[in-house]
């Protein structure tokens, strides 16, 4: 057997011998020696491509190039053992995918083994003329393929999963099924109100851009970006995120950092300002988990971006849930009672009903006509008409009410518990009713009240307090009218004065 051979032979039984008992864990060398493997792994890549080559030049095109062949290989072996044993002492100390790096690890010692049998293979085939000349072109596609997959899922592991299709071009993305750039994260809003902004935005953008090399499984830099509890624990560096500053937080830092720099996340390429834009208005916001889209402030800024995702127009409060067309006969049956009933819009589903028009003996039983409708009514004007506790009953049977006219009814405190269930409701008008505190503590239960008018009534300013108390984001009028009805929460409330006005 050829001296060069041999030599091969005992460089392949010392790589099996380091890959079966690992590097010293207790010696400072081993880490040291592992750091060369990335600079060691591009010559034998690049050298065994070339040799590959030219075995093929040689064989379909009679090229001189298969006298470079042999020592190509050999060189490409020798290099592709260094290498190996470099990267099988770098796997003891690094965090990476498990099964990624298992395959790598299978690759990284069949490239050499693969190199030295087409070295043999090669030297065999040029004076056997023909007899082992399909079985080194056999092992010459094997070998291209170990180095091929083998140096993707290197840089899978370095670089993060997809490493050589990331780039791909569009077309060529969607030709062979992958997913297209600007698909990657994945950003679905449904109902506002129960939407939280971390489970819909923020966590598909690092699950997306960041979750590749800080998972469970991967852990880079100690540091787990797929889950909240992972994101709050930060990595061995310490604390990723600073709720209520995001200028303070690691994260923002690291992603704004320009491509190229050591320290920039991710290092291959940088995210898509929007998306970091999410993340420090989220940061800046509080951080928190469970806020929802409906109860965070969005500025000018935040909304552009939300745009940019299609959620520009977010619908809020009922018109984000689904909701069937009313019943056609039902609206009939409503408005032949004397309720005036009319549609929110055109592709809405919701109604509005007022009461003006009913006849000076109306009852409550007029309403046992919205009952089949209940799912629809949006708004509900009962002002100025004879209705009572008894209708206040028909009226929480609608779980979407959000706007409801009481005013100069015969309404009193016990008739508002029945109200407790409209968890929609954001306008309520009680002025001129016999309302005191104790119907106003009913109020308390509704968390998306933002307008109610009291004046006229029995409530005192010691109750209304209260009430401002449970419901900080709700106005509650107890004075003088605003000139405009609030569209927004109010923090502050209507100075007390003599009424000008009644809204109705």
């Amino acid at each position: 057997m050829p001296r060069a051979l041999l030599s091969l032979v005992a460089g392949l039984i010392a790589l099996l011998v380091v890959a079966i008992s690992g590097g010293d864990h207790g010696s400072p060398l081993w880490p040291f020696v592992g750091r060369f493997h990335p600079l060691l792994v591009h010559l034998p890549i690049g050298v065994l491509v070339l040799a590959v080559a030219c075995d093929i030049s040689t064989r379909w095109w009679r090229s001189a190039a298969h006298q470079l062949v042999s020592p190509l290989l050999l060189i490409g072996a020798w290099t592709a053992i260094a290498s190996a044993m470099a990267g099988l002492v770098l796997a003891d100390w690094g965090s990476y995918d498990p099964a990624v790096l298992a395959w790598h690890r299978r690759l990284g010692l069949a490239v050499p083994a693969l190199a030295s049998l087409g070295y043999w293979l090669h030297g065999r085939a040029m004076t056997a003329r023909s007899s082992l000349r399909v079985p080194a072109l056999v092992t010459s596609g094997l070998l291209l393929a170990a180095v091929v997959v083998g140096g993707h899922l290197g840089g899978s592991l370095t670089r993060g999963e997809g490493y050589l299709t990331r780039h791909l071009p569009e077309g060529v993305r969607r030709l062979v099924g992958l997913p297209g750039e600007n698909d990657l994260t994945r950003i679905h809003v449904a109902n506002p109100e129960l939407t939280p902004v971390f489970d819909s935005l923020i966590h598909p953008v690092l699950t997306a851009r960041c979750g590749a090399c800080h998972n469970p499984e991967r852990r880079k830099g100690g540091l787990i970006l797929t889950t909240a509890k992972g994101l709050f624990a930060g990595g061995r560096q310490g604390k990723v995120v600073v709720p209520g500053r995001a200028d303070d937080s690691e994260m923002i830092i690291r992603l704004s950092l320009p491509p190229g720099h050591t320290d920039a996340m991710p290092p291959d390429h940088a995210i898509p300002s929007a998306e970091i834009a999410l993340i420090r208005w989220w940061i800046d916001q509080g951080a928190s988990t469970e806020i929802t889209l409906s109860a965070i402030e969005r500025p000018t800024f935040i909304r552009r971006t939300l745009a940019a995702y299609g959620l520009d127009d977010l619908p809020q409060g009922i018109l984000a849930l689904p909701v069937e067309t009313a019943d056609s006969s039902a609206i009939v049956a409503a408005r032949n009672s004397g309720l005036t009933v009319q549609t929110l819009g055109v592709k809405v589903g919701y109604l509005s009903v007022d009461a003006a028009s009913v006849p000076a003996g109306w009852v409550a039983g007029t309403l046992s006509a919205l009952r089949p409708l209940a799912a629809n009514v949006a708004s509900v004007n009962l002002s100025r008409t004879s209705a009572g506790d008894s209708a206040l009953v028909t009226l929480g049977t609608m779980p979407r009410l959000t706007r409801l006219h009481l005013s100069s009814t015969r309404v009193t405190d016990a008739g508002l518990q029945s109200l407790t269930s409209l968890q929609y409701l954001e306008y309520l008008n009680l002025v001129d009713t016999n309302i005191s505190d104790a119907g106003l503590r009913s109020l308390e239960q509704l968390p998306r009240l933002r307008a109610l008018y009291v004046w006229g009534t029995h409530a005192t300013p010691g109750g209304v307090a209260r009430l401002r108390r449970a419901l900080p984001r709700a106005l509650i009028a107890i004075g003088a009218a605003p000139l405009v009805e609030p569209t927004t929460p109010v923090d502050t409330a209507t100075p007390t004065g003599k009424a000008k006005g009644k809204p109705r």
